[in-house]
Formats: structure tokens, C-alpha cells, sequence
């Protein structure tokens, strides 16, 4: 086996949002930070270039960057009952510096000093602790109880920008002010009094000049606490205690005489930035984003409630509101700016970046993708512009030439299993977990038809003929259902019930005669589709996750837990070679190019593989998921491959140059040759061979019309989606011979509609209005 090269990647869609604070921007204002599924993306703002921090285990839940850009800080979530790894990378080399394993389950946040000495960790509710890692030696140097007992868990922590050795943490009635001993290492920590003020704190900001911090709580308003250090960062802060100043809100409509109402952000306050002038960006639970500025109050405070818990306090001077949770805020500007223009990003809990002008305060949506895994991957029949894929929550269809979303079908609260294109392009057909079909429109995305109940535990893979009239879809109890699909109506042919699990994948046979479903009972079986019977089944040790016919027809590639990669011959089901795709995890994803020279797999390994199909080695290797890969797709120009994985992120892969040209040539010679061949297999024996007898010495029947090689050249050898076994239709297919073979029979009915002048016959007002049979 030669050399594995790697696959070049084309363009890279994927963003987590649920990372609290997770989107970073780099003090050069040209890389972002952000995590992606197990791994932490550095990309270039600019060229959109992307760089990967590989090394974690599992999620990554929170990041953090260095004042100055240094270190890259970043933490993971973990199983219940193991530790999770916090890691230092250094920027610029992208490689890792060091790394501790002394939090459980979960790092919650993360944040560094301003002096770029030690990054601090915060451990989750398993955990509760607050661990330094010295940067300079490499090595963890203390680790303290986050709360005391008598409060809830803290959740959130960020350093003072003064003096490097100081930081805030904040959680579930806790606000602490904390300080490194630079002798002994040691913690030394004040707690803010909040009195009676019970409060859980979700984010915390700390002015440029460390005299006060603002701290947004999951009620909607705001905890202001002044911190009283000295300007003079080498002056001891043992006498110095911090303070609360009161509890804010903002300020609803003005009234004469009559003090404003305080309005609280309907679910908490995710984010805050303090800016230069003193004003707040405070971003919302609701997905509301607004520039705070304090009032100035002249005279006395208008009366209120006596023991109303927060003040009105702040006035917004301007306000967007997005779908989603608002997780990241963070301000953009350059050197070359200097103040004019600055940008905003926002990350979503939906996974979605925008970029907000500040002085227009206008969204504008940068980046999205899915925020759950992605089920399945679909193109429309030869055209290779557009992609669909399924995931929790809504079908989204993509640009393949920019990775922008064209459009998106939510149907919230259910998760989409499967999606297909109609071969006549008119519908995208999607399966659901709530046992329901449904088909939309692909421009406007409007549903066309929705068949309900079809499996009592959801349905899981979806197949159709190229025809566009018959589905076929496997449901979770492990039934196969073939379904008439019509304009009017979608009816229920024929249930197969030989599976014993769910069915993970069907696919229609090349010639559209036969179906094949693979289940996860360890059965891959072959349908009729005429007779709606089983005419193969083909067992094996595994799961089966994924099958795919052989463009020919002749044989299946099937792929599943065993981590192998298995041919089958479809006439005997007999196994004819068998590859190990994978050394580690099941093999999720597999697809043939339509030439049948390459195909391409995907698994839990998370790495994409690139095959030939004859020789059974791989050639190519992608690596850049952050996740198990759960699907894999050529274009139908064999140019591209499109990958997907569990941590929501698609990929799109370039065809190595050297496939692509041999994918160009093989079609035309495929096409080109079987027609010559057919030629001389119809006319060589009719000139030139005698009548054969067939047993018992009984010669056949010809009939004394045409001359025989007038009659077959004149034959219409196209296939037509109708059976060709319609009694009333004459062999040469012309409508001298139709009006004939009719006339003589007066008391047959056509089996099929009219098709006189009409594009496609599931369009013909006559045929839907006259039940099919007569015009």
C-alpha cells in the first residue's frame, strides 16, 4: 500500500455556541477563536483560513486568550466520574504547552491574568475548585475551594486588568474578589457582602481601571461592586475590602412624576462588556443585545416601592434582538481603525456568528450551522450546486460553491433522520423521529405533503425510485414500508417485517427493481420491488450502519460496527471481500461515485477515507472533524465530497485532481460502448443465424409482420417508468401499433394515462380528475 496523502478540505462550516464566552477575538483583530466539537479553531478573519488545537477528549466547553494573545486556554466537559483535562496551546506555533487533569467532569471557565503569568480554571458543579496553572514553569501551583459552603457553586470567573495577580469569580449567591500570593502561591480570598441581595451570577466584567465590576445575574439585572484597590499595582490590598454599590436595572418607559418601572432581561444575562466610555454591551438570554448607558440623576430618585430589589438605573441607547441565546460578545477593531467602525461578534446558543456595526447596530449574520448532529446528507439528481442536511430540529439546504445557507425548514422540537431529493427535483422528501414523512418545497421550503404515523417509533431512512413514485422507508421497530406516492394521494403499498431493530439505511438497485435495507439486528436484506417480497438477506457479525449498491448493480458495499468495510455479490449474497476501514469505532458513512471507481467512508475514528474501489486500499485521508463523522457524500460531478459529524460541523472536501480526470472520462465510454454492443448482439445472430430450436425440438414462433432487423431498429429500447407488461401497449412502442393492439381489443381499458403533449404524467389534470383510466 503506497502512501495515505491527505484530502485537501474546500470549506469548513461548524461553530458551537452553547461554550459560554466560547468565541474569542484575538488582540490583532484578525484570528477568531472558537470551539468546534473536541477540537479549538483558530481562523483567519479575513481569507477564512482555519487552523485546529487537536487534543481533547471530549467537547470542549469553555476557552480563553491571553491579554496580549500569548496562550490559548481552553477546558472540556467529561463523563461522570472522570477528570477533565484544562490545556494551555501557545498561539503561534499552534502546538500545546501544558495541560492538568485536576478538575472533575467538567472545566466551567477560564480566563488568564493580565500579566499573562497564570491562566485560572474553574471546575463545575462535580468539582468546585479553582485551580492556577503557572505558565512560565509549566506546572499546576494551587488549587482552592471555589464557594464556601454556606453558598451555591460559582460559575464564572474573570481577572482584574491592573493588577496581574487578581481575579473576581461569581456563581449562586457568591461574588469573590481573589489574590495570588507571589511568594508562597498561595489564594487569598474576600468575599463581596451582598447582604440580603440573593443572586446567581452568570457573567462578570471588570473596568479598564479596576475600580468597580459589573455582574449579570440569571434574574436580568445587574450586581454593581465597587473593588476599592489602589492605582499603584505593587501597594498591598490587605486593607482594602470591596463593596457592593447596589443592584441595577434597565429603565422601562418614562413617566411624569412617577418613577420608571426596571426592566430585567426575561432569561438572565449571558454576557457584558464595559467599554472605554464607560458604557455596557449586555447581552440577553432572550437573544436581546443592547449599549447601556447610566443615568445621571438630577435631584432625588422619584418614590417607589420601598423594598423593590434593584434600581432603573441604565437607559439603552440602542438595541437589536437575534434568535438565540447571546453566549459571546466581543469587540472587533484594529490599530488602523483607531475607535471608527467597530465591529461586534456574537455568538449564539443556535450556533450562529453575527457581526453588528456598532454605530449602525445593524446584524448581520456571519456564520451558521447546525448546533446538533447532522443525520444525513443529500443532492439533488446530477446537479451538484446544492446540498441538504438533516439535523435536530430542521433541514437546511446549502450553496456549495460559497457554504452558504440557502435555505432552512424547521420543525422545532422533532429530529430529521433522513433527507432525499425527489429524482424530478420537485421535493425534498424528509423522515422524522415522530414517525412522520414530510415533503417540501426546495426553494420556498413550504410543505407539499405529510405522511403521519408511518413507523410507531420514528422513521429512520428514507430511499425512492428514480421514477419519484415509489418510497420506501424503514422505521426504529425495524418494518420496511413501501409507499405509492401521487399528487392526490400517498398510499400504503406493502409492510416487510423481517428486520428485528432499526433499519439505519435503504437504497433503490440502480435499475429501480430492487431495494436493499440495513438493520442494525446484523441483517442486510434485498427487496423486490415488483413482487414486494425478500429475494436475498445477508447476515454478518455487526451492526449495519450504512450500505451502498454498486452503480452496475452487481454488488453492496455494506459498513458498520465491526469497523469493516464488506462486498457483497446482490445474485447469491454471498460475501466477497472484506477491509478494515477503521482501527478504532463503527464505520458510519459510505457512498460510491457514480462511475464506481472510488467511494468514500466515515466513522467514529473521525477521519474521512477516500477508496479505490477495485484495488480496496485508500489513497486519501481527511482529517479536520470534531466528532464521529455520521455521513458522507460525493457530489454528482464526483468533485466533491461533503462530510458530516456529531458535533454539527460540515466539511467539504476537494476530489484529488487525479480522480477527476478519470471521473470525466469513464461516463462517456460507459455510455458510448453498449450501444454498438447491443447493435451487433440484436442484428449479428438475426442475419446470420438460423431460427434456434429451443427443447423438444419445437421450433419458436415468429410472427410474419416486418423483416425482422427493420423491426428491432425501429424498437424504442429506452426504459419506461411504466412496467413494460401493460397489455395494451404493442412491443415497438409507436402509436400506429397502440391504436391497433387497442381497436382490436374493444372491451380492454389502458392501464395507463394519456401522455399526449404533457411534460410528466403526474401533472395531467385529466389523469388526477379522471381517476387514471379513461380521457
Amino acid at each position: 500500500m503506497g502512501e495515505v496523502k491527505n484530502l485537501e478540505s474546500y470549506a469548513i462550516i461548524g461553530f458551537d455556541g452553547s461554550a459560554l464566552k466560547g468565541l474569542k477575538v484575538h488582540p490583532d483583530s484578525e484570528h477568531i477563536v472558537y470551539p468546534m466539537g473536541n477540537k479549538v479553531c483558530i481562523q483567519e478573519w479575513k481569507s477564512k483560513k482555519m487552523y485546529f488545537l487537536s487534543g481533547h477528549t471530549n467537547n470542549v466547553s469553555t476557552i480563553a486568550l491571553s491579554p496580549k494573545g500569548t496562550f490559548v486556554g481552553s477546558g472540556q466537559i467529561n463523563h461522570i466520574g472522570f477528570k477533565a483535562s484544562a490545556k494551555v496551546w501557545d498561539f503561534k506555533k499552534k502546538t500545546m504547552v501544558g495541560s492538568h487533569e485536576l478538575h472533575k467532569v467538567r472545566v466551567e471557565a477560564l480566563t488568564f491574568t493580565s500579566d499573562e503569568r497564570y491562566m485560572i480554571s474553574l471546575g463545575g458543579r462535580d468539582d468546585g475548585c479553582v485551580v492556577l496553572w503557572d505558565c512560565v514553569t509549566g506546572s499546576a501551583t494551587g488549587t482552592m475551594s471555589a464557594a464556601k459552603l454556606t453558598t451555591g457553586d460559582a460559575m464564572t470567573l474573570a481577572p482584574l486588568s491592573q493588577r496581574g495577580n487578581s481575579f473576581v469569580t461569581g456563581g449562586d449567591s457568591n461574588l469573590r474578589v481573589w489574590n495570588i500570593s507571589t511568594g508562597s502561591k498561595n489564594l487569598d480570598v474576600v468575599d463581596v457582602t451582598l447582604g440580603k441581595l440573593r443572586r446567581c451570577v452568570r457573567c462578570i466584567a471588570v473596568s479598564k481601571d479596576d475600580t468597580y465590576g459589573i455582574a449579570g445575574t440569571t434574574t436580568g439585572d445587574m450586581i454593581k461592586f465597587s473593588i476599592n484597590y489602589p492605582s499603584d499595582p505593587q501597594a498591598s490590598v490587605a486593607p482594602y475590602k470591596p463593596a457592593l454599590i447596589g443592584c441595577f436595572a434597565k429603565c422601562g418607559p418614562w413617566k411624569k412624576t412617577k418613577r420608571p418601572e426596571s426592566v430585567c432581561y426575561s432569561q438572565g444575562i449571558e454576557t457584558i462588556i464595559i467599554m472605554d466610555d464607560g458604557c455596557l454591551i449586555v447581552g440577553g438570554g432572550d437573544g436581546t443585545i443592547d449599549i447601556l448607558d447610566e443615568i445621571n440623576w438630577k435631584g432625588s430618585f422619584p418614590k417607589g416601592k420601598l423594598l423593590s430589589p434593584n434600581q432603573p438605573n441604565y437607559k439603552a441607547l440602542k438595541s437589536t434582538k437575534l434568535d438565540g441565546a447571546i453566549t459571546s460578545l466581543e469587540l472587533m477593531e484594529s490599530a488602523a481603525q483607531q475607535g471608527k467602525n467597530r465591529m461586534l461578534l456574537v455568538g449564539t446558543r443556535t450556533s450562529e456568528i453575527y457581526a453588528i456595526n456598532v454605530a449602525t447596530f445593524f446584524p448581520i449574520l456571519v456564520v451558521t450551522c447546525h448546533r446538533c448532529a447532522i443525520n444525513d446528507i443529500a443532492f439533488p439528481h446530477g446537479m451538484s450546486g446544492v446540498f441538504a442536511t438533516a439535523g435536530a430540529g430542521d433541514v437546511r439546504v446549502w450553496c456549495l460553491e460559497t457554504c452558504q445557507e440557502l435555505l432552512r425548514i424547521a420543525v422545532p422540537n422533532f429530529t430529521c433522520s433522513s433527507v432525499l431529493f425527489s429524482a424530478d427535483g420537485k421535493s425534498i422528501v424528509t423522515g422524522w423521529n415522530d414517525g412522520n414523512i414530510r415533503a417540501f418545497t426546495p426553494l420556498t421550503g413550504r410543505l407539499i405533503y405529510c405522511i403521519y404515523n408511518t413507523h410507531n417509533k420514528g422513521t429512520s431512512a428514507l430511499a425512492m425510485t428514480t421514477d419519484s413514485r415509489t418510497l420506501i422507508s424503514g422505521g426504529c421497530e425495524g418494518q420496511v414500508r413501501v409507499w405509492v406516492i401521487r399528487p392526490e394521494c400517498q398510499s400504503l403499498k406493502k409492510v416487510l417485517k423481517e428486520h428485528k431493530s432499526p433499519v439505519s439505511a435503504i437504497q433503490v438497485s440502480p435499475n429501480n427493481m430492487e431495494a436493499v435495507s440495513a438493520g442494525t439486528d446484523g441483517s442486510a436484506i434485498i427487496w423486490d420491488l415488483i413482487s414486494l417480497s425478500r429475494r436475498q438477506v445477508m447476515y454478518a457479525n455487526t451492526l449495519f450502519m450504512c450500505i451502498c449498491f454498486e452503480p452496475q448493480g452487481c454488488q453492496l458495499l455494506t459498513g458498520g460496527t465491526d469497523r469493516r468495510i464488506a462486498y457483497w455479490e446482490t445474485g447469491s449474497g454471498n460475501l466477497a471481500r472484506e477491509l478494515e476501514a477503521s482501527k478504532v469505532g463503527a464505520i458510519n458513512g459510505l457512498h460510491i461515485t457514480q462511475n464506481g471507481e472510488l467511494f468514500v467512508t466515515g466513522g467514529n475514528d473521525q477521519m474521512v477515507k477516500l477508496w479505490k474501489y477495485q484495488e480496496g486500499i485508500y489513497t486519501h485521508m481527511g482529517l479536520g472533524h470534531a466528532g464521529a463523522v455520521t455521513c458522507t457524500r460525493f457530489s454528482p460531478d464526483a468533485r466533491h465530497i461533503v462530510s458530516s459529524c456529531s458535533a454539527g460541523s460540515i466539511i467539504v472536501w476537494k476530489v484529488p485532481e487525479q480522480y477527476i480526470r478519470t471521473a470525466g472520462q469513464t461516463p462517456q465510454k460507459k455510455i458510448t460502448s453498449p450501444k454498438t454492443t447491443l447493435k451487433e448482439e440484436l442484428a449479428l445472430p438475426l442475419q446470420e443465424k438460423p431460427v434456434q430450436k429451443a427443447s423438444g425440438d419445437r421450433q419458436l414462433h415468429v410472427p410474419a409482420a416486418r423483416g425482422k432487423v427493420e423491426k428491432i431498429e425501429a424498437m424504442d429500447t429506452t426504459r419506461s417508468s411504466v412496467h413494460s407488461c401493460c397489455p395494451c401497449e404493442a412491443p415497438t412502442g409507436r402509436s400506429d401499433d397502440s391504436k391497433k393492439s387497442s381497436a382490436s381489443k374493444p372491451g380492454t381499458k389502458c392501464c395507463k394515462p394519456p401522455t399526449d403533449n404533457l411534460p410528466t404524467r403526474t401533472t395531467s389534470k385529466e389523469y388526477v380528475s379522471g381517476g387514471g383510466d379513461k380521457k
